[in-house]
């Protein structure tokens, strides 16, 4: 009895459409505090001398930097919710560093002279804080150099408390130097008690720094040329207003008018006698000192 098998073939399976055209694939980059853009640009120059390494004197540095703060890094937005100090304008309350504030700014660029100089005090709104946009940065500083670059690797809100935390305790060190003058020995009653001492943070390096906003806040500088502009628009604005009342044509018109009469003639004939007359008398006045003179 003979048996038969039946071979089956598999059928291929069926392409799928557009399986061998290429493809585009659209990446959209991490938005936020998840970035990956960049914000910041610095370009430093710094050299030193044989002169310099012997008394052991600061290198000359420069020091350049441009900036951007996004909309995240001073907004509570949905991607990035974890700012707390909000100001009635939404944003966060940032303060800027030291080099921005009014106190160390030039006036041109809004700087303003602290209220008491003795004791360092400023009006409150005159503080400035972070807001999002184009800052420029410049030092001449090299410690200045040290502590922006220090300072790339935190956002705001570090950067704030680190700032904050240096000038605490450069105070403190101050604060120590002037008890040192003072000559009293560390006892239970004061706090510079123990071998332990504040550290030293080097000179402040502020007042050889600047940090403005782009674009400038220049009104201060126009001040002055606008106050000196002033009385020539007013008049510019009184001939802008005439000459739409019509008030030069009304004294076209009379100018006109009076011509045509016979008073110019008569004004034009009085002032030639009395010129005429006033030449005259001045020549017999002339003639009769001469005579005095000769006598």
């Amino acid at each position: 009895m003979a048996t038969t098998q039946t071979t089956g073939k598999t059928q291929p399976a069926r392409p799928v459409l557009f399986a061998s055209l290429p493809t585009i694939k659209v990446i959209e980059p991490p938005k936020g505090s998840f970035s990956t853009r960049n914000d910041q640009w610095c370009l430093t120059y710094c050299s030193q001398n044989v002169s310099g390494r012997i008394h052991s004197k600061a290198p000359w540095c420069r020091s350049v930097c441009i900036r951007k703060v996004f909309s995240h890094e001073v907004r509570n937005i949905l991607q990035f919710q974890s700012h707390h100090d909000i100001g009635p304008d939404g944003k966060a309350r940032y303060p800027l560093p030291p080099e921005g504030q009014p106190l160390h700014l030039p006036r041109y660029l809004g700087g303003k002279p602290i209220e008491d100089p003795e004791h360092g005090r400023r009006a409150p709104e005159d503080t400035k804080f972070w807001d999002e946009g184009w800052y420029f940065w410049k030092t001449t500083n090299f410690l200045g150099v040290y502590s922006s670059i220090s300072q790339m690797q935190n956002n705001l809100e570090r950067q704030v408390r680190q700032e904050e935390s240096k000038q605490t305790k450069r105070k403190q060190w101050l604060e120590y130097q002037e008890f040192l003058k003072t000559g009293e020995a560390p006892t239970m009653e004061n706090k510079w008690m123990g071998p332990v001492v504040p550290p030293n943070f080097g000179p402040d390096a502020a007042p050889d720094s600047l940090l403005v906003p782009l674009p400038l806040e220049t009104d201060p500088l126009l001040q002055p040329l606008y106050q000196l502009l002033a009385p020539a628009q007013h008049s510019v604005q009184l001939f802008r207003d005439n000459l739409a009342e019509g008030n030069y044509r009304k004294f076209a018109l009379r100018v006109w008018d009076k011509a045509l009469t016979g008073e110019p003639f008569t004004l034009a004939s009085r002032a030639c006698s009395f010129g005429y007359e006033q030449w005259k008398n001045k020549s017999k006045e002339s003639d009769d000192d001469d005579k005095e003179k000769e006598s």
